[in-house]
């Protein structure tokens, strides 16, 4: 292990995995799925979460725990997703994104993200 590493994670999401998030039967079998990996790509001795530690609306300060105090991450870009055809909040919303960045201003950059088709034109 290198000790003077400066680990950058260039993409981590504030996941909400609560089935109430999923449109429907789709979106309910890819937290299914994202759960099995979890399940079976852990390293030896890392923790595996039961289905309902695991499939609901994660916090930015657990995210920030998990990943600032209980790993070797100094700094993260946090990415919202657009899956918004299976989940109501893309499954990883912006504004769980960006409080991550306003909770941790010097650890955390948000990553926005514009989508053309659905941008309202404005006059100047």
């Amino acid at each position: 292990m290198i000790e003077d590493a400066f680990v950058f994670d260039c993409v981590c999401h504030v996941f909400n995995f609560d089935k109430s998030n999923a449109f429907g039967k789709p979106g309910e079998m890819f937290i299914d799925h994202l759960y099995a990996f979890h399940q079976v790509l852990n390293a030896p001795g890392e923790k595996t979460l039961s289905p309902e530690e695991y499939m609901r609306q994660w916090h930015p300060e657990e995210i920030g725990r998990m990943v600032f105090d209980e790993s070797p991450t100094d700094m993260i870009v946090a990415q919202p997703l657009p899956l918004t055809d299976l989940f109501k909040d893309g499954l990883s919303s912006w504004e769980r994104c960006a409080e991550m960045a306003r909770l941790y201003p010097d650890r955390a950059i948000f990553w926005g993200r514009l989508i053309p088709s659905r941008a309202k034109k404005r006059s100047i």
